[in-house]
């Protein structure tokens, strides 16, 4: 039973005679003494009826009482306070979770990753991924059908920059991986153009045989875009992420499908050349207010769609890309299986059903926000305001390195100066082979007696819950010592947190202990408070669904890892007295299931034993 859901829709059909617009909230009281959940509806209602919040809230007292209810007692209390004390024996606690969709399931592809192919993948990039995934999971709880893509940028600047330094710059760093080469060759080709030893007109020269495909240079840049992002989706795995499908930005061209677009495009009246100022002969898309918010005098060159030499802007790619995910385009991509379930876009295929979604989800460094606004209004300019107003994005801010961790790898850091801000450019940055080593290190400074498996779940955990525990909105400053800290808001102390409830069982099964006719009608205040946390699940499901925010999940179970161990540190549970051992056990059950739901959806590995 969905305790709160239940409590909800009692108080919403004993208000019907007042108002159906009313928000009726519910809070858990710090103190006992105030009951389970409190609701201030009759102070709301007071301003509408004009009448005194205590006699409503006495009123509205009597008409829940009857209605049949999961509670021992509702107190109404002054101003106009409702209080409710659950009969937990009555409360299915285990099994809160969102209802599934009935009938036909709604179909969402989100994007996540999309890593430039230019080199290794870094910190940043695992945040976009960590969110995406996570996302994915949490809605294909809700019985969503959810299709995952990685798109490719394989035409774009960063992937010729790379291809510029392949054959004009070499390096003498060691690299075990490809991506690590070009890594360094990246930052080394960036302080060549600073100085004017390589022109960047040679990127632009390697640029414009990408776009043109079938040539030497087309071929090569394909290889190395295969490779790397081979590398970043092997990376990722570790982290348990994956994907439905790779969308390679050549084959949208090829398949024509921005040809499709700009016929669209060109029968509105937001879409035009530009005859006169600095963007003459491009292109562009018009914005303004009235669908997005979208102002006219900011990011020019997002506007551009075309630029005056015909070449294509990567806004213009993803406008089309858009239209095909929604199946608003006739043509479709041809596709082959790449690796187990993982599918990607071919040249040359077979046809698969991929696409047609009802909702997009974008994940994006925020950074980019606004090209994808520009996306949402060619829908909308294009008469396809249904798919526009369901493209949603999850901007995450970017994450820095703390001093601490800058030391630790190496980086030059300043005496007065906290934060330091990767660049590719530079070549400043942790990469995540690199983040997993100096993580493992520090996990095993805390842990010293773990085993190498055990290390091993510990840091990915620890880095994989850091990704997550923040805001997506708020900018991350990455600190491995924090991080894998036993204690506190860590992934590392939600996984000794469920291996001590696992333990627990064990010990109970092993010394023929039960839970069977364990009941909470003496639950001490340290019970009660797991018990009420657990009830809570189903909100915050749902408001994290809304929301799109994974950390809602990571505060949930910080929070409900936290009541569990000051309930062990207060209750004995193997030791305690018959009717109190049964009923702690069974709280010790239902916070190990309910971890391991959480667990699984945000995609945290899980060990019995530490």
């Amino acid at each position: 039973m969905h305790v709160e859901q239940t409590l909800i829709r009692a108080i919403q059909a004993a208000t019907a005679s007042y108002s159906d617009e009313i928000d009726i909230e519910l809070e858990q009281p710090a103190q006992l003494i105030h009951g389970d959940y409190s609701t201030n509806i009759a102070m709301k209602l007071a301003r509408i009826a004009r009448k005194n919040p205590f006699e409503i809230a006495i009123g509205l007292q009597e008409k829940l009482k009857e209605i049949n209810l999961p509670v021992s007692k509702i107190d109404v209390v002054r101003p106009g306070f409702i209080n409710f004390f659950v009969n937990w024996d009555d409360v299915l606690v285990t099994n809160t979770a969102i209802d599934q969709t009935s009938g036909e399931k709604q179909k969402i592809v989100i994007e996540h990753t999309s890593i430039n192919p230019n080199k290794s993948a870094h910190i940043g990039h695992l945040r976009n991924a960590c969110i995406g995934d996570t996302l994915a999971r949490l809605l294909k709880k809700t019985g969503a059908h959810v299709e995952v893509h990685n798109y490719i940028d394989d035409l774009g600047n960063q992937l010729a920059d790379t291809l510029t330094a392949l054959l004009h710059t070499e390096s003498t760093e060691p690299a075990e991986r490809f991506g690590d080469y070009c890594w360094n060759i990246y930052s080394a080709l960036n302080e060549k153009y600073e100085s004017g030893e390589i022109k960047t007109a040679i990127r632009d020269d390697v640029l414009h045989k990408l776009e043109e495909g079938n040539n030497s240079t087309a071929w090569l840049g394909y290889a190395v875009a295969d490779k790397l992002s081979s590398e970043h989706i092997e990376e990722m795995k570790q982290f348990g992420i994956s994907y439905d499908l790779l969308v390679w930005e050549r084959d949208i061209l090829q398949k024509g499908f921005w040809q499709e677009a700009f016929s669209k495009l060109k029968q509105t009246d937001v879409f035009f050349k530009q005859d006169h100022g600095p963007q003459a002969g491009c292109w562009v898309i018009r914005t303004d207010d009235s669908t997005g918010g979208i102002s006219e005098s900011e990011h020019l060159a997002d506007k551009v769609l075309i630029r005056s030499n015909g070449v294509l802007t990567y806004t213009a790619k993803d406008i089309a890309y858009h239209m095909w995910k929604y199946g608003l385009l006739e043509g479709d991509f041809t596709y082959k299986q790449k690796v187990g379930e993982l599918w990607t876009t071919s040249s040359s295929g077979a046809k698969a059903n991929f696409g047609d979604a009802d909702s997009v989800i974008n994940i994006i460094d925020y950074r980019q926000e606004y090209p994808q606004q520009v996306v949402k209004k060619a829908l909308f300019a294009a008469g396809y305001s249904e798919e526009a107003n369901e493209l949603f994005q999850v901007p995450y801010g970017v994450v820095s390195l703390s001093k601490h961790t800058a030391e630790r790898l190496g980086i030059e850091t300043e005496e007065n100066k906290e934060v330091y801000a990767m660049s590719g450019r530079k070549g400043i940055g942790i990469k995540i082979n690199e983040l997993i080593a100096e993580m493992g290190k520090a996990v095993r400074e805390q842990s010293a007696n773990a085993d190498s498996q055990t290390i091993k779940t510990l840091t990915i955990a620890a880095i994989r819950y850091n990704m997550l525990r923040y805001n997506t909105t708020s900018d991350i400053v990455f600190d491995l010592e924090e991080a894998t800290q036993v204690t506190g808001n860590t992934g590392v102390y939600l996984i000794y947190t469920y291996a001590r409830t696992n333990s627990i069982i064990e010990k109970a099964t092993t010394a023929g202990l039960t839970k069977d006719g364990a009941t909470y009608q003496e639950a001490e205040e340290s019970e009660r408070a797991l018990l009420k946390h657990l009830a809570g699940w189903d909100t915050t499901l749902r408001k994290a669904v809304k929301a799109l925010e994974p950390n809602l999940l990571c505060t949930f179970a910080f929070e409900l890892a936290s009541l569990y161990n000051q309930f062990y540190s207060l209750c004995p549970v193997i030791k305690a007295e018959p009717i109190q051992q049964k009923r702690r056990l069974a709280l010790t059950e239902q916070v190990n299931i309910k971890l391991a739901e959480i667990f699984e959806i945000l995609g945290l590995p899980s060990q019995k034993k530490i």
